[in-house]
């Protein structure tokens, strides 16, 4: 999960030029015409229903209908790529395509089996997605979700940056059984194997618990993180190369030193949230990601790829 940041307001003109332009075909012609400075890796976290009521962390959870869009959009005018893809190229394996774009998802949420694999297939993309090991095999609610319904928002920021017993303690106190029949919910672990069995996608990991790793010491960073490799690799029978940070911010949700407990750990890559294009020849153990918010619209993530992100 990321700290959602949502996208400052559009003037009622603003929009209207951007729709416009859209409309028009101006970007995608521009696109076609653009080189990327590196990959643009998308950071999803889960997608829901258009009709869903909202849910704790409402503007991370993109709906289907908005993902549909956005699909269309990298399909139609950018060059969709798998982990493979890019382990190649930070490798020197392999160049980039043009307009290279690797869709990521964070957690593990059961809708992304039910939701964004459906449409990640009529378009032919691939897409990594970043598992927590205990939710999936334990059969518990994410402890964010959980303590959002019982205390707020307010609370799970807060909880965020708390001593790593007063963290453990609330996460103990709101622990939640997840029922299969919940639409909000983590993977289970049937459903993990189920969804590793598509060509389109990888697993990775994302520690065992989303706890926030600066604030641990190397053993129990270590215990997070391997044990969370060894836990999904057990249930998708694959190797795993690849590791997404929770949160995802140098210093404050991450240290340098974790960055070594990924290595340790037998990762190849690991992900963040710093917003950026991925450079093949950047540290390949702190590639960028943009976070996708629902309010991001495909009109908006078009100017977004063709302009505001190459500021």
């Amino acid at each position: 999960m990321a700290t959602p940041q949502p996208a400052p307001p559009l003037s009622g003109m603003r929009r209207a030029v951007k729709r416009a332009l859209f409309t028009s075909g101006y970007y995608g012609r521009h696109l076609s015409q653009l080189e990327f400075p590196g990959a643009a890796v998308l950071c999803y976290h889960s997608i829901r229903g258009d009709q869903e009521p909202p849910l704790p962390f409402n503007e991370l959870h993109v709906t289907q209908s908005t993902f549909e869009r956005h699909c269309e959009l990298l399909a139609a005018h950018c060059h969709p790529i798998s982990l493979t893809d890019l382990c190649d190229a930070t490798s020197g394996a392999r160049s980039l395509p043009p307009r290279a774009v690797l869709v990521t998802f964070d957690d593990g949420y059961r809708a992304v089996l039910d939701y964004a694999l459906p449409v990640l297939e009529r378009h032919n993309i691939p897409a990594v997605v970043f598992g927590c090991s205990d939710p999936i095999t334990c059969g518990t609610h994410f402890w964010f979700d959980s303590v959002y319904r019982t205390a707020g928002e307010c609370a799970v920021l807060e909880a965020r940056s708390a001593p790593l017993a007063t963290w453990a303690a609330l996460v103990k106190a709101n622990e939640t059984p997840a029922a299969v029949a919940d639409r909000h919910r983590p993977l289970t672990v049937d459903e993990l194997k189920r969804l590793a069995a598509s060509p389109l996608i990888d697993i990775g990991g994302h520690t065992m618990s989303h706890p926030t790793l600066a604030l641990m010491s190397l053993e129990e960073q270590l215990r997070e993180i391997a044990g969370c490799r060894n836990t999904l690799q057990q249930i998708v029978g694959t190797s795993m190369r690849a590791f997404a940070y929770p949160y995802g911010n140098l210093t404050l949700d991450y240290s340098p030193d974790t960055v070594s407990v990924v290595r340790r750990a037998g990762f190849a890559l690991a992900f963040t949230t710093s917003q950026s294009f991925a450079g093949v020849d950047g540290n390949a153990y702190e590639i960028p990601r943009f976070v996708m918010l629902d309010s991001i619209d495909d009109v908006e993530l078009a100017h977004r790829l063709s302009f505001s992100w190459h500021a």
